[in-house]
């Protein structure tokens, strides 16, 4: 006899279905396409796209994403300039920076292809003559819907450009934010990027910023000048973002000069208090400057995380920013919650970047959903994680771009770090974030 299923039946079968543990899988939600066919539904996609030395030689490079781009968006750099043959000095600010400059939606003067980020930096030149290609990570974090609630919006993109000396600036977003305590801002250094037309090495503070909201919609930005490290023209890329209802975002100050050895002791790191989260679910990105300007106590060589920069516990409420050396820093720290959220956070210690080293690799915990991964002149990782590095430096000089290091996952339970010029070894946090098990 044949059995007879019932509408009722049917819908219990979803309900127990939807309600399925998800750790692992990147299916959540079970939804139907008219066919029968079950589809994945997730909020967020991630693309690293990790430029290789002799890719970007020029000041403007058009990087071709892998598909077209959301236009709720918002980018992550970080890098810094190469040649072989410069070994005997400082590189330059004005070839070690570089920003987004143009996307397909018209948020800059240049609007590209659909699927084109356009990156500019002042000058492809280094010392002693040296044409010096840009290398680095650019990470894209796109929301494809539920933008209100699991995901978020892009409100604006604004590029605020700081002349010579100048420490205090403020640029406005149009529109501007209806709940400013959902608001997150990406500029600068692991944000949308920095030019700069400074030529010395010694003015690499000039790209070093705080940056947070006021207000409707005034974004606020702040450098410090000490015996002339701010030159040139800088112009800074910022997305302003907020965020979806299930998110709990946090903003605090860090304002200190704790540092030490190997930056692994909680005396070593300056603190402040947030509300209680939960650690696996939270990760965190810091905007800031520094009194000094080397590579080891300059906002370069400073390391930033959850808790008291040393102990990993279930539920934090604090946030730590620390480096080898002891020196003043003010940074804003940005700390992104989600229930479903997924954050690995890994100490790697004094060494782990060694002195002669240009990249080195750290274990982490295994994807949560798809991913795909490529090696070539631009590396590539697509899916739903990427890796944030902050790290600390031994050098007291400005030899850059020593300190200034990127990220990205190259296999299931690994992240490569990599760096255009070796040279003084340190310690790092890394912060593997995966979007895995939120759902639409």
């Amino acid at each position: 006899m044949k059995s007879r299923v019932t509408v009722a039946a049917i819908g219990l079968l979803l309900g127990m279905l939807a309600a399925l543990p998800t750790a692992g899988a990147s299916f959540v939600h079970a939804t139907s396409n008219g066919s029968n066919v079950f589809t994945t539904r997730q909020p967020i996609r991630v693309t690293t796209y990790e430029i290789d030395e002799n890719v970007f030689t020029g000041t403007t490079y058009d990087l071709q994403l892998q598909q077209a781009l959301s236009d709720d968006y918002f980018v992550v750099m970080r890098g810094g300039a190469w040649n072989s043959n410069v070994t005997s000095q400082g590189g330059f600010p004005s070839s070690d920076y570089a920003r987004v400059a143009g996307d397909p939606h018209g948020n800059f003067g240049v609007t590209t292809a659909q699927d084109i980020l356009r990156l500019h930096r002042q000058t492809a030149d280094g010392p002693q003559g040296s044409l010096m290609s840009w290398q680095g990570q650019v990470t894209v974090i796109e929301s494809l819907d539920s933008n209100g609630t699991a995901g978020f919006r892009l409100l604006d993109v604004v590029s605020v450009t700081m002349g010579g000396s100048t420490t205090e600036a403020a640029g406005s977003s149009s529109p501007g934010w209806s709940n400013i305590d959902q608001v997150g801002l990406y500029g600068g250094i692991y944000g949308g990027g920095v030019e700069t037309s400074a030529l010395n090495a010694k003015e690499h503070a000039s790209a070093w910023s705080r940056l947070w909201p006021t207000g409707s919609g005034t974004i606020n930005l702040q450098r410090r000048n000490k015996n002339g490290n701010l030159a040139g023209d800088t112009t800074f890329t910022i997305y302003v973002v907020e965020w979806g209802t299930e998110w709990t975002i946090q903003r605090v100050l860090v304002d200190g000069s704790d540092g030490g050895n190997g930056a692994d002791s909680t005396n070593e790191y300056t603190t402040q208090p947030i509300t209680a989260v939960d650690r696996d679910n939270t990760f965190v990105l810091a905007y800031g400057n520094t009194w000094e300007q080397g590579l080891g106590n300059g906002w370069e060589g400073q390391v930033f995380t959850l808790g008291d920069g040393v102990h990993q516990n279930g539920v934090e409420t604090q946030v730590a920013v620390g480096a080898h050396y002891v020196g003043s820093r003010r940074a804003d720290v940005y700390v992104h919650t989600h229930p479903r959220l997924h954050v690995d956070y890994r100490f790697m210690a004094d060494g782990s970047i060694g002195r002669n080293d240009t990249s080195g690799t750290a274990t982490v915990d295994g994807a949560l959903g798809p991913e795909t991964r490529s090696s070539g002149a631009i590396g590539i990782t697509a899916g739903l994680r990427f890796a944030v590095l902050s790290n600390a430096s031994h050098g007291n000089g400005t030899w850059f771009p020593r300190p200034m290091v990127s990220a990205r996952h190259t296999g299931d339970t690994e992240t490569t770090w990599y760096r255009s010029r070796s040279g003084q070894p340190g310690a790092y946090w890394l912060q593997s974030v995966d979007f895995g098990e939120i759902w639409r």
